[in-house]
């Protein structure tokens, strides 16, 4: 069965594969919902919660990514 793959912390899409329809259920990141299509400077994100794939802009995807990998400066 076909399944689309998406990082479990950060939902971005990652490709798709195909795997057991048993597998699928119990591996996080995979899920057969096909993303929409998307333009440049879109990308598909995966929203567990919602079950549902939504388009982000790049540039807001990079915003959210560098602030959750920036070191906290403490004093």
């Amino acid at each position: 069965m076909k399944a689309y793959m998406y990082d479990t912390e950060t939902g971005l899409y990652e490709g798709e594969t195909f795997e057991s329809e048993d597998f699928i259920k119990l591996e996080d990141g995979l899920t057969t919902s096909a993303p929409p299509s998307y333009d440049k400077g879109q990308i598909p994100v995966f929203d567990l919660n919602e079950q549902r794939w939504s388009l982000v802009p790049l540039t807001v995807m990079r915003e959210r990514l560098n602030t959750r990998n920036s070191p906290t400066i403490t004093g």
